[in-house]
């Protein structure tokens, strides 16, 4: 399980991964989220600018959200509008259930992805552990 923090700065949202930085792998806009992603940490921080979020690869007791990868892919168009550092690929996702109901909103997740987990992972479970 791994547990992240992502920050909404001037209306954008961006996963604090200091580490990922201080090793030279990227810049900050490699770190914004966006593309469904955004609207996602929308929601769960209820309009806030901070959450904090556990993220497993494996089903666990309490989770909030369930993620499951869909395709392959990016909208290049999307990206360059929002600033977002050049990426070869990405992956999108579906929220396919959120707080024990069925859910449907899409979202893409950038390589930063790999990053944190080693892969894309074909499902991953959620839960909020701050706003």
């Amino acid at each position: 399980m791994k547990r992240i923090s992502f920050i909404k700065e001037i209306g954008l949202w961006y996963a604090d991964l200091p580490e990922f930085l201080e090793q030279g792998l990227g810049t900050k806009n490699n770190l914004l989220m966006v593309d469904g992603a955004d609207t996602f940490l929308d929601l769960l921080s209820r309009g806030g600018d901070r959450i904090t979020l556990d993220i497993s690869l494996v089903e666990f007791e309490g989770y909030y959200a369930k993620l499951e990868k869909v395709v392959m892919g990016k909208n290049q168009e999307l990206l360059d509008a929002m600033g977002h550092e050049p990426v070869e690929y990405g992956a999108y996702y579906e929220v396919n259930e959120l707080d024990g109901k069925n859910f449907s909103h899409p979202l893409w997740l950038c390589p930063v992805t790999e990053y944190v987990f080693g892969e894309y992972p074909m499902k991953m479970w959620v839960r909020v552990v701050d706003r």
